[in-house]
């Protein structure tokens, strides 16, 4: 198996070459994901509509954190301020968690053909990709009854791709390492509940800033690649404006970086993974 894959390319034209056994992948698992529920697919509205209703009535009722007025002047509302960043979290949260399982549950099938074991990963990917369409289909549309439109929109696809670029080489790194060390799923669990909170997604950017002058360390606060996406996607979709340039070189970077050490990193340990698995 280690000759087999050692004599295949390990570039990205790969990807392009299974590009149809990635799209199998993604289709596999959007067709299992809701099999057998009444529902169907309206889940993939429900559950983060749910969310995004608790998370309403707990911070923006009970504690009533207030967002900043919208780019139109006239709105501030809390849930729509929310749903913004929580489509933002929902597509790094599932990519980079839901690799590790779509790898595990290939395992099977790896060790009896070749195939390589990028294709579910990235299928997971894409797959989650579907289910964040729809929820910044919902967003969009949502805005535009509120009448809080601007050109900036036209940068969100952009974001889009560097935010899913960051994604995966998250989510290819932690499925190398989960296949050989199967905690890594449970500690990926704890420290993604901890990077919830380390961004601005249930709550203003602004509270923190405010912290700085009693708080010189936390200006750090500021370096986090959750944070910087985050507030970059609100500038586009809320403030109804472009980030700033020093912010869109900074996800540029970071973003082909964490891609190019993930696929670097799991392709050295490709060998590998059908034994591990």
């Amino acid at each position: 198996m280690k000759r087999a894959m050692s004599g295949r390319s390990n570039g990205f034209a790969q990807v392009w070459q299974y590009r149809g056994l990635i799209g199998n992948f993604a289709s596999r698992e959007l067709k299992g994901r809701y099999k057998g529920s009444l529902l169907g697919s309206a889940w993939s509205l429900i559950s983060p509509l749910a969310t995004l209703l608790t998370y309403s009535i707990v911070f923006g009722f009970i504690m009533k954190f207030e967002p900043r007025v919208a780019g139109n002047g006239t709105l501030q509302s809390f849930p729509i301020y929310l749903f913004a960043a929580l489509a933002v979290w929902n597509l790094f949260n599932s990519v980079a968690l839901g690799s590790m399982g779509a790898l595990l549950s290939a395992g099977p099938l790896l060790r009896k053909i070749y195939f390589p074991p990028f294709a579910p990963v990235l299928g997971s990917a894409l797959a989650v990709l579907n289910q964040t369409a729809i929820e910044f289909g919902l967003l969009l549309a949502i805005l535009l009854i509120v009448m809080n439109v601007g050109w900036s929109w036209l940068l969100l696809p952009v974001l889009l791709a560097l935010w899913l670029a960051f994604s995966v080489g998250v989510g290819l790194i932690l499925a190398t390492i989960n296949a050989r060390f199967r905690d890594m799923t449970h500690i990926a669990g704890v420290l993604f509940g901890l990077l919830f909170y380390s961004a601005p997604i249930i709550y203003p950017v602004e509270l923190v800033h405010g912290q700085y002058a009693a708080h010189p360390w936390l200006r750090a606060y500021d370096y986090n690649p959750i944070t910087v996406f985050v507030e970059a996607f609100r500038n586009v979709v809320w403030d109804l404006r472009m980030p700033d340039l020093d912010h869109m070189i900074y996800m540029v970077v970071v973003s082909c970086t964490v891609l190019f050490v993930g696929w670097t990193y799991f392709q050295r340990r490709s060998a590998d993974i059908s034994e591990d698995l």
